[in-house]
């Protein structure tokens, strides 16, 4: 029972993690690679 609790915790970090990612690249806030189009990329 409790591994079914901690796979759940898991699950719900990496979908948090992964909105977040898509959030910032959908607002262009993430440097996708390609220097020229951000400002402050490496």
């Amino acid at each position: 029972m409790g591994t079914v609790f901690v796979g759940g915790g898991v699950i719900l970090v990496i979908f948090l993690a992964v909105r977040s990612i898509y959030k910032d690249k959908k607002s262009g806030k993430a440097c996708s690679g390609q220097c020229g189009g951000c400002k402050g990329c490496h």
